[in-house]
């Protein structure tokens, strides 16, 4: 759907690729792939790549003027993956999970940290 290569301050990269924007009812599922490429192997926290931590990933309507963020369960705690921690060399999936925008909303910014957005990304049923 949409994809970028990220290299914050690193030897290395990070591609990111958005597999899905997929509307799930009231809410809205996330679902990115991160590939870290850093010498050596290993794990590596995608923050590096990045700039940011998962809590920085939001979604922005650019018609509306709306910036969506990651929901929150009742312990106050985001609907995202436990970690920011890839193997080198494989691709990760991580799924985030955000408020659904009204139906008329077809496509949204993928925003991650202070990384150029990923624009108009479909939003599909």
């Amino acid at each position: 759907m949409a994809g970028a290569t990220f290299k914050a301050g690193t030897a290395g990269s990070a591609e990111v690729a958005v597999i899905a924007l997929r509307r799930r009812g009231k809410l809205l599922d996330l679902v990115l792939s991160i590939t870290a490429h850093a010498k050596g192997a290993g794990y590596v926290s995608a923050q590096e790549f990045t700039g940011a931590g998962p809590s920085a990933i939001t979604l922005v309507d650019n018609v509306r003027l709306k910036r969506y963020l990651i929901v929150r369960d009742s312990e106050n705690r985001p609907l995202q993956p436990p970690n920011w921690i890839v193997k080198a060399g494989e691709p990760s999936v991580r799924t985030y999970t955000f408020p659904a925008p009204g139906p008329e909303v077809k496509a949204l910014d993928v925003s991650i940290g202070s990384e150029p957005p990923l624009r108009d990304v479909p939003v599909t049923p």
